[in-house]
């Protein structure tokens, strides 16, 4: 009897130590996952999705500012009176003055579209006013635009291979047109063509087509 008693409290112990790391092991993964799965929505809260979005806007470069003077009013209206299907401008400053002349009514309601030629080295000459922004700008108007990035000397060479004469021509650059300059403005210009320079902040106008015709003379 003492032996059997002792064999069974041996079995005894040996059951409850099995029993208890079964245990144990049952209550610790749901404690693993509990923990886990409150922690998710934590971690998703903590992303500022929303607030990194707008960063990303405000670097982009403010228009030019373009203002038309006076003597550029004047200049519009002088051309508004007259009929022409291609203008040649040298040098544009910041565009205002060639936006006022495509809104007169010869442009608006040519057909077909007045040619619009510009020559200037725009932001690669020092102007404010890019070559991609200013193009932006003649889209919207009734014209074909031609623009010339290039140095007065070169740019009139292009013209004169590219697009031959032209019914106005407006000279707004810093110094007076050269002999070579003036050589091939008379190239550009018919007979009846307009030639209108500034000087000392205003606008003078000359036939430049009956100089051309004189130049033709005298090589004749």
């Amino acid at each position: 009897m003492p032996l059997r008693k002792l064999w069974n409290s041996i079995r005894g112990n040996g059951d409850t130590s099995v029993a208890k790391p079964a245990e144990t092991a049952a209550v610790n993964p749901s404690d693993s996952s509990t923990a886990t799965t409150e922690a998710q929505p934590v971690l998703r809260a903590t992303i500022p999705i929303a607030a990194a979005t707008p960063q990303a806007g405000p670097s982009q470069s403010k228009p030019v500012k373009q203002t038309l003077s006076r003597e550029d009013k004047k200049l519009c209206r002088r051309i508004e009176s007259m009929s022409f299907q291609s203008i040649l401008e040298i040098s544009v400053g910041d565009g205002a003055r060639a936006l006022s002349l495509l809104q007169t009514n010869p442009v608006k309601q040519s057909d077909p579209p007045v040619h619009y030629i510009a020559i200037d080295e725009f932001e690669m000459g020092g102007n404010s006013l890019s070559l991609r922004g200013f193009h932006k700008q003649l889209r919207e108007h009734h014209a074909k635009a031609h623009l010339v990035p290039m140095p007065i000397d070169a740019g009139l060479d292009r013209v004169v291979r590219t697009f031959g004469q032209v019914d106005l021509i407006i000279w707004s650059a810093d110094q007076a047109p050269t002999a070579a300059q003036q050589h091939r403005i008379a190239r550009l210009s018919k007979p009846g063509t307009i030639l209108f320079s500034l000087d000392q902040g205003r606008w003078s106008e000359t036939l430049s087509g009956a100089s051309a015709a004189v130049q033709t003379r005298r090589a004749a």
